[in-house]
């Protein structure tokens, strides 16, 4: 394994480097200033906490019509970040979600912002990332010890480990994922993440994240 990498931030790679690639991934890069704020603090990472609705939608695709997920509040949210910095990819599981960002992108003609699935992702990088994970569930329907089958119907494959290294690994300087907290905590691959950003005072509510150009 290269065990050197030479492209993201000391503190966006720290957590991938740890459980994916056994502690063994060093950083060999100069120390940026990332974009995202969160009461003046200046963040590398930082998870934004979403209450959004996931909305069931077919997407044409190339493969056809398929049936996939979106989540409006975290489409608005990513749009009012993505907007205000240059370099920056918004990054999403979902067709759908993808397809409802761009639109609102195109809306606001901002369609130069690149928007992709995490798939399609994989092998790229930008400057700063913003994840939209899209799955969500009100409080009371979320329960405590989740069985295999209700963690497929409801975080589906947000929760699958390689869409996560791949989602978080594509960043240099900043990277912001926005999410419901309480959900993607059912997952054990999210469950660390959002503990080791949580040693990092790196969870808040979305609202109080936002993005100063360099």
């Amino acid at each position: 394994m290269l065990d050197t990498q030479y492209r993201m931030h000391e503190d966006i790679c720290k957590f991938p480097s740890e459980e994916y690639y056994e502690g063994k991934l060093k950083t060999a890069v100069t120390q940026p200033s990332s974009v995202l704020r969160v009461d003046e603090r200046t963040m590398p990472i930082v998870f934004g906490d979403v209450k959004g609705k996931t909305i069931s939608l077919v997407v044409n695709t190339a493969k056809g019509n398929e049936n996939s997920k979106a989540n409006m509040e975290e489409r608005n949210k990513v749009v009012l970040l993505g907007t205000h910095a240059q370099s920056i990819v918004i990054l999403s599981p979902y067709n759908a979600q993808v397809s409802e960002i761009r639109d609102e992108l195109k809306k606001r003609k901002m369609d130069e912002i690149t928007v992709t699935t995490i798939t399609k992702s994989q092998g790229s990088e930008w400057r700063y990332v913003i994840l939209s994970t899209v799955c969500s569930l009100p409080s009371e329907e979320i329960v405590s010890e989740p069985d295999r089958a209700w963690l497929s119907k409801h975080l589906g494959f947000v929760g699958d480990p390689n869409q996560i290294n791949v989602g978080i690994t594509r960043a240099r300087e900043g990277l912001c994922i926005i999410g419901n907290q309480e959900l993607l905590c059912c997952s054990t691959a999210w469950r660390k993440l959002l503990d080791h950003y949580k040693l990092h005072n790196a969870v808040t509510d979305a609202e109080k994240i936002s993005v100063h150009c360099a």
